[in-house]
């Protein structure tokens, strides 16, 4: 099935977006809306949310648990500025909020999704680093992980810092227990 048998069923071609909390992932943001441009389709950017654990009650014993639609909105607000920060404040993306895990909600939302779209984690998004291989093994749609040199992300402090400090400690264990050993010029570190 291509664009036109799906415009001809009278269905625009979907995309959705898994949009991360942390990063707000331009990248694929950014790249979904340039697809969806080019195939007359339109964007869901979506976000997994999941409510905070209610606090025992005195006893041990869990409170009943009352639906606070007011956690929700408030992650609601928080996407739409994400989407709005990435894109512009009149982008036509649609957004929304589904309660579950990342994983589970973008493999349900991609039921109805011609394609899903997720930027790479960094190494200091711990969950994200396995999330597109996941997602790919199980999602019912084609699925897109852009890199973070297509979303505009430079490596974050927490990467760059322990990079440096990785090539400290293999320059340490090099020379080890060898006084006056020096490592050759043109190392991979550039000395």
């Amino acid at each position: 099935m291509n664009v036109s048998d799906l415009a001809r069923l009278g269905r625009p071609f979907t995309i959705v977006v898994g949009v991360s909390p942390t990063s707000g992932s331009p990248g694929a943001l950014r790249w979904a809306v340039e697809e969806a441009a080019a195939r007359r389709g339109r964007v869901v950017a979506v976000r997994a949310w999941r409510p905070h654990a209610p606090e025992t009650a005195t006893g041990g014993r869990l409170p009943s648990v009352i639906a606070d639609d007011s956690a929700r909105d408030d992650e609601a607000a928080r996407l739409a500025n994400d989407v709005s920060s990435v894109l512009g404040r009149d982008h036509v993306v649609e957004t929304r909020v589904v309660a579950g895990k990342r994983r589970s909600v973008l493999v349900e939302e991609s039921r109805e999704a011609d394609l899903v779209v997720i930027d790479a984690g960094t190494s200091a998004e711990v969950g994200a680093r396995w999330l597109g291989s996941r997602l790919v093994r199980s999602a019912l749609c084609p699925v897109v992980v852009v890199p973070p040199s297509l979303s505009g992300r430079g490596p974050s402090a927490f990467g760059t810092a322990a990079g440096s400090f990785a090539r400290s400690v293999e320059r340490a264990a090099a020379t080890a227990g060898r006084p006056g050993f020096q490592r050759p010029p043109g190392g991979r570190d550039g000395d």
